[in-house]
Formats: C-alpha cells, sequence, structure tokens
C-alpha cells in the first residue's frame, strides 16, 4: 500500500507514475473521508482522456449497472484513451458488497499494446477497505505481488446513507429515486446525508461497518419504524406492510410513538376515551394507529387492556373486542366500558364467534352482563333473558346490567313518577307483564280494583286538557295507540338526549276506545300511526313486534325535538292505548241477548231495551256502559270474538283508556357558554381548533367569525368543537358572534397564537 498525506502528493505521483511502463494498468486508490473524495472528484477529470461513470449504465432508474455492458464499453475505450477514471465504483460495492467480481477483473486488467491504447485506470473507492482487501486477496497475482499497490488516503468527512423501500423523513437529506441517481451524486462529489428510495431495498447484503460512510439499511418499513420509534414491544405482526409503511413515510426522526400519533392523530396525549369517540372520524390507517398506540399506552384494569392483550392483528380487533367479555369474570364496569367501545368502533352486529359463546351460557344474567342493545337480535335476547330474571331474582342482582345492556328497556319497566297512585302501581305492574308478555295475579287483582270501584271516571276528559294547553300556544303531537305505558320511556328519551322538562299527566279518552270516537286532532297536527300498525299487523310475535313498538317510541321522542326547535311547548298525546292481555285472555263472557258484538270482543253495542241488562252486567265489576255500549273493565273478551295475535283496544281498561297527556318544553336554564382554552394555536396553514362548552344541551351552534360562519360538531349537546380555518398566523384577538340555529345568543372571546392544533374531528 502507498500512503498519501495529501490529494495533491497523489496527483502529483500520479501525474509522475502515469509515464512508467507496466503490465496492469488499475490503480485502485482507497480513500477515507469524503474531503478526499471531493478533491479528486474535482481533479481527476483533469488527469484523464475519458471518465466512465457507471450511472450511465443502469439501463432503468433503479438497477445496478450493467456489468456485461461496462466490461464492452471498457475494452472499446481501452483501445483509444490512455487513460481512463471509473466512478463511482465503492458505491456500487457499498450497496452490494458480494458485487466484487469487478474489482476482480479490473486488477488483472492489461496495459494496451497499442499506441493510443489504456495505460492507466483509475479506480477511487471510498470508505470500503473490507470489501476491497477480502475481493482482492482472491487474486493470485495480488497475493504473489504481481499487481501494482493501492493508493491510501486519509481526510476528514463522513456520509449518513438511508437506503430503503419507501421514503420517510428525509429532513435534509438528498433524495436518491433509484439507483441511478444515487450513483450520479457520487460522480459529481459526496453526499453528506442521502435518502435513497430503491426496490432493492428488502435484497440488499450491506454490511453495518464502521466507517465514515454509514449506511442504515431497512428492509421493510417495520424495521425502520421500530428503530427510529425505540419502541421494542412493536411486533411485526400488528401491521401489514402498507401499514407499516404509512407510518414510516409519516415518522419524523426523533420522534417517540406518543408524539408521533398524538401529532398524526391530532390530539394532546394519549386518551383512551378521546381516541375511541374520535374513532369515527379516522381512516382505516388512522384507527389502526390508535389501535397500535393503545397497545402500548392503555391501563391494565380496563376492558380495553384484556382485548388488546389478547389481540394481535388489527383485523381482527372488532371481533376480540366483542368476544374478550366471555374470559373474564362477569364485572359491570367491563361490560359498560365493552358496549362503550362496541358502539364507538361502529360495531352494528354480533359475529357467530359471538353468538357461539353465547349459546353456552345458561344463566340468564350471565347472558344480559354480555349483551347490549346495539343489533336487534341482541334487544331480542335481552328481553327473554330479562323476563327470566322476573321470574327468578330479585331485582336488586340484575336491574344495573340491564341499564348497561339496554338502559331503554329499563326505562320502560320504570314509568315517570305521576301523582296517582293507582296509575302509577297498574302500570309498573303492567309493564313488567308486558316484558314477560304474561299477565300475572298482581296485574289481575289491580284490574278487579279499577272495574269494582269505577276508578275510569277519576281523570279528566283529555279534550279538556288540551284545550287548555292549546290556548297557550302548545303544539299537540298524536301518536295513535300510545297507552301510559309508554310515557315513562318516551319522558325519559326525551330528557336524556336533550334539556327538555317533561311533566304527565293523565287523561281519558272517549268510550270506546277506538280511533274514530277519538279524533280530537286539529287541523295540522301530526299523526303517528306507528305503534297501531305494529299491533293489528297479522304477523305480531313477541318480543319482536314490542321492539319494535319501542323504536316508534324513540322515532316519537326524534321529531318531538325537533319541533321544540320550533315552538317552546309539545304536547304528546293519543286517542287511545292498546291491550295486549285482552287479546291473549282466555276468558269470554257472554253479552245481553241480541247484543252486537264489535271486533276484537272489546265492547258490544246494545239494541233498544237493552238497559236492565246493562245493570244486570253492570253488577258483576267486568262493564262500564256508555250510552248503547256495554264496554269491558277487565282483560276478558267476549264469546265469539275471534282470535288476535297482537294487540287490542275498544274496552276500557287502563291500557286502553288512560290516555298519557306529556307536556314537553325547552329547558328554563338561560344559554351559557364557556371557552374551555381561550388561546388557540395555529398551524402553518393558519387552521386551529376552538372548544366550546354549554350550560345545557343544544343541536345546532355557529360561529360568525370575520365573515366567515362555522358550524360545531358535537358529541354530546353540551362541549361544541370548531375548526377554524384562514387565520392569520401570530397573536391575535377574536370576537365570534354564537347562533343557536339562526336566532344570535352571545359572543365569545380568543387568542390566536402560532402553534399546532390538537384535533379537527374531522370537520
Amino acid at each position: 500500500m502507498l500512503s498519501f498525506s495529501s490529494v495533491d502528493e497523489l496527483v502529483t505521483y500520479l501525474r509522475a507514475e502515469s509515464d512508467k511502463g507496466e503490465r496492469f494498468a488499475t490503480r485502485f486508490i482507497l480513500l477515507e473521508g469524503t474531503e478526499a473524495w471531493d478533491d479528486l472528484t474535482t481533479r481527476l477529470p483533469y488527469e484523464v482522456d475519458s471518465i466512465i461513470r457507471l450511472s450511465e449504465f443502469c439501463s432503468e432508474d433503479d438497477v445496478f449497472p450493467d456489468t456485461s455492458r461496462l466490461i464492452s464499453y471498457l475494452k472499446e475505450q481501452a483501445r483509444r484513451c490512455k487513460k481512463l477514471l471509473i466512478t463511482p465504483l465503492s458505491e456500487w460495492v457499498r450497496l452490494n458488497p458480494e458485487k466484487t467480481d469487478v474489482i476482480q477483473l479490473l486488477a488483472e486488467w492489461p496495459v494496451s499494446y497499442f499506441p493510443d491504447g489504456v495505460r492507466r485506470i483509475y479506480v477511487p473507492l471510498l470508505s470500503i477497505k473490507d470489501s476491497f482487501y477480502q475481493a482482492i486477496e482472491c487474486v493470485v497475482r495480488y497475493r504473489s505481488g504481481e499487481l501494482p499497490q493501492e493508493w491510501y488516503l486519509e481526510s476528514e468527512g463522513t456520509s449518513d446513507i438511508v437506503v430503503a423501500s419507501f421514503l420517510g423523513d428525509a429532513g435534509n437529506r438528498k433524495v436518491a429515486w433509484g439507483i441511478k441517481e444515487y450513483l450520479s451524486f457520487w460522480e459529481k462529489g459526496s453526499v453528506k446525508r442521502v435518502w435513497l428510495k430503491t426496490e432493492f431495498a428488502p435484497w440488499l447484503p450491506v454490511r453495518q461497518i464502521r466507517s465514515q460512510c454509514r449506511v442504515q439499511l431497512y428492509p421493510t418499513c417495520f424495521e425502520y419504524v421500530l428503530k427510529t420509534l425505540g419502541c421494542a414491544e412493536l411486533k411485526r405482526e400488528w401491521g401489514s406492510a402498507e401499514q407499516w409503511e404509512w407510518l414510516a413515510t409519516r415518522l419524523c426522526e426523533g420522534e417517540s410513538l406518543d408524539k408521533l400519533a398524538s401529532r398524526l392523530l391530532n390530539v394532546a396525549d394519549y386518551n383512551a376515551d378521546q381516541l375511541f369517540t374520535l374513532w369515527p372520524e379516522f381512516d382505516e390507517y388512522g384507527r389502526w394507529l390508535a389501535w397500535l398506540w393503545s397497545k402500548s399506552r392503555n391501563k391494565s384494569d380496563s376492558y380495553l387492556y384484556h382485548v388488546l392483550e389478547g389481540n394481535h392483528r388489527f383485523n381482527d380487533f372488532p371481533r376480540d373486542a366483542v368476544t374478550t367479555i366471555f374470559r373474564l369474570q362477569m364485572n359491570r364496569s367491563y361490560s359498560r366500558e365493552r358496549k362503550e367501545l362496541l358502539q364507538r368502533i361502529g360495531i352494528k352486529a354480533m359475529p357467530t364467534e359471538f353468538w357461539e359463546a353465547y349459546r353456552k351460557l345458561t344463566d340468564p344474567l350471565a347472558r344480559i352482563a354480555v349483551l347490549t342493545d346495539i343489533s336487534e337480535e341482541e334487544r331480542r335476547e335481552i328481553v327473554l333473558c330479562t323476563s327470566q330474571l322476573m321470574e327468578e331474582a330479585d331485582s336488586a342482582v340484575w336491574w344495573e346490567y340491564l341499564e348497561i345492556a339496554f338502559p331503554a328497556l329499563a326505562w320502560y319497566l320504570r314509568p315517570p313518577m305521576i301523582g296517582d297512585e293507582f296509575v302509577a302501581r297498574y302500570f309498573s305492574v303492567y309493564n313488567c307483564c308486558r316484558v314477560r308478555d304474561r299477565a300475572n295475579e298482581q296485574l289481575a287483582l289491580l284490574t278487579n280494583q279499577w272495574a269494582n270501584q269505577q276508578l275510569l271516571w277519576n281523570y279528566p276528559p283529555r279534550s279538556e286538557l288540551l284545550a287548555e294547553l292549546r290556548a297557550n300556544g302548545a303544539k299537540v303531537y298524536w301518536v295513535d295507540a300510545m297507552g301510559v305505558e309508554w310515557a315513562g320511556l318516551l319522558a325519559r328519551i326525551l330528557t336524556e338526549k336533550s334539556e327538555v322538562e317533561c311533566e304527565v299527566r293523565i287523561a281519558r279518552s272517549s268510550l270506546p276506545t277506538i280511533t274514530d270516537a277519538n279524533q280530537g286532532w286539529e287541523s295540522g297536527e301530526t299523526v303517528e300511526r306507528g305503534l297501531d300498525d305494529i299491533a293489528h299487523h297479522y304477523a305480531y310475535v313477541f318480543p319482536d313486534s314490542f321492539l319494535k313498538a319501542m323504536k316508534v317510541i324513540e322515532h316519537v321522542a326524534e321529531r318531538v325535538l325537533g319541533l321544540l326547535r320550533e315552538v317552546d311547548t309539545v304536547v304528546i298525546t293519543s286517542d287511545h292505548g292498546l291491550s295486549r292481555f285482552s287479546a291473549t285472555s282466555d276468558i269470554k263472557v257472554d253479552v245481553p241477548e241480541g247484543a252486537e258484538v264489535v271486533l276484537p270482543g272489546r265492547y258490544a253495542i246494545l239494541k233498544d231495551g237493552g238497559s236492565q241488562g246493562v245493570r244486570n252486567y253492570q253488577c258483576y265489576g267486568m262493564w262500564v256502559s256508555d250510552n248503547d255500549k256495554l264496554l269491558l273493565l277487565t282483560h276478558a273478551r267476549i264469546k265469539g270474538s275471534g282470535y288476535c295475535p297482537g294487540e287490542v283496544h275498544g274496552g276500557a281498561t287502563p291500557e286502553e283508556f288512560l290516555a298519557p297527556v306529556i307536556i314537553v318544553r325547552k329547558g328554563r336554564t338561560e344559554l351559557q357558554f364557556e371557552v374551555v382554552d381561550n388561546v388557540v394555536r395555529l398551524n402553518p396553514k393558519g387552521e386551529g381548533v376552538l372548544t366550546v362548552r354549554c350550560n345545557r344541551v343544544v343541536h345546532d351552534l355557529r360561529l360568525l367569525l370575520r365573515g366567515q360562519v362555522i358550524s360545531g360538531k358535537s358529541e354530546n349537546g353540551r362541549e361544541w368543537v370548531f375548526l377554524l380555518r384562514r387565520l392569520k398566523s401570530g397573536q391575535h384577538q377574536h370576537t365570534a358572534e354564537v347562533y343557536c340555529g339562526s336566532q344570535p345568543v352571545g359572543r365569545i372571546n380568543f387568542k390566536t397564537i402560532k402553534g399546532i392544533t390538537q384535533s379537527d374531528l374531522g370537520i
């Protein structure tokens, strides 16, 4: 080895040595340090007749030089050029250390016999000394000392090279799009920091050696993410190649998983509740990142922790979120958290694995603990399990599980507190019987009390209440066939979903309890027919039809809340109710001779002269008369009335005769606003997030800011998020007008500064 102290010394020697007669033409110049490479790259072209640039032998952008073309061209040039420069062979070898046959071939390249033929071939090699000697030692003439000595020069300067099949955060690195461009960079001089994107990365045998040219090879995106994040717990199987590439191409150097995830998901820090609330707003990659982040950060006492502990594939996450409950001890907090999780990740129906595990459970309480009201099939099972639990266990044991699984059913079973003791007691019992689809002795006793004491006359006519309310400007909404049994559920849905006030009053319908006798609606008043349609459908079946009726009540609540945006008070009432147990009763009774039975057998029309018969029938405590009609006060039916699969009306049981009058008013609380953080941080695009908290639920909130109308977004109607756009960077004070619907309701003040947006909630 001939060592030199400077490029000047080496070039001086090169000039003198080039005139010497030698057998072999090639001179390998081993360099350490990019400064020497830069100097030689600048000076050697002036010392040779031709430069062989390896990038020119790449037939495509991302392939290595064609060796056969290179050798053919070298032979051609060797006939007419005395001095040749080949560059940058070291980068070819650096990327593929197994490709050292070119070094061996060049080592024994002879000096030309032609007068103008090649005398010298200069091959500078930067920081591949180990690879060079490994190759040259295989040449017999080198080992015997027949070949010229290699030249050696040390200098300062390093190069940092990233090789990957993707482009990550290159930062201040130059980017080489393929091997051809990478080689061309080095032909012009050294590259201090470079990112080579090549499809060959997964197969390159790059050696990780200490050198002034450091190569970081990432065969896959996963290796890059793993090393850059320094997150040893990550597993390759936790993501697909596409998912790891998505993450790798967005990862900045020096970021932790926490910083990366918070930046990409636009949240301040890890918070499982917030992440899964935002789940619907994320795309598939965002959801995967939220899942990945949760695997490393979730609390060990949560249901989510147990789900993720056994869940190693993102695509299996929804299924595991559903089924993990079966391997845990029954726990109300697990049931509650699981239901929230399933709702947030968009589960619409339970998978086959759930039903297979569910059918192995025999305890109805254990079943309710794993059920939700997300799907129709689950709701059906909850009704059946609740029916069984009513017979077998005290409600204190199972009630909280029911409230978690199917709150609407729990609300149905607990009617509102009504001043009338009999009505409250009767419908508490009646609704329980409805869920069991079977009347019990307690209901029979209450029905007999109703009939024997003729309690139906204790209640004011519905028309009187409505007249008073209409006079005060209330809008009336009619629900055909809605009895008092639904008042508790409807009132609870209304107050749960919005800040409204509900008052439930009890009125009496007109006899008989049929629509023709109770058409009290006025022009322009809505009549909802869903309950009546379900009750009289030929395919009525329990509990499916019962659950459809619950859906009608939920729909009514939505409609009424919509009306409250237009008026201050809405009154919900009904023409009559329905009786399930009058339809299913086995008790059949006679009517006076000659009376006309009106189907489905809840009342009869008397012929002239039948008053004596009416008095006799009233004595039995089963009937009430109204003009020429005789109506049943109990769940019996008149003989010959035929079969009815669903529910009936026309008689005078409490569920048929009593009509709820539900007065729904807007909340009287004054609407107030609070800016959660009055300092809004803007990103470089002038975007930021403003969060406003209301003291009560509202349904439509907007800001008018500098001529922009900005619509808010809210999960619960109380906390509203606004995405601010096109604001000037820097510190500024702002005042925005707040509108609820089209009505101005106040003003808010906030300040903007340069910073990072936390979340745009997909607005």
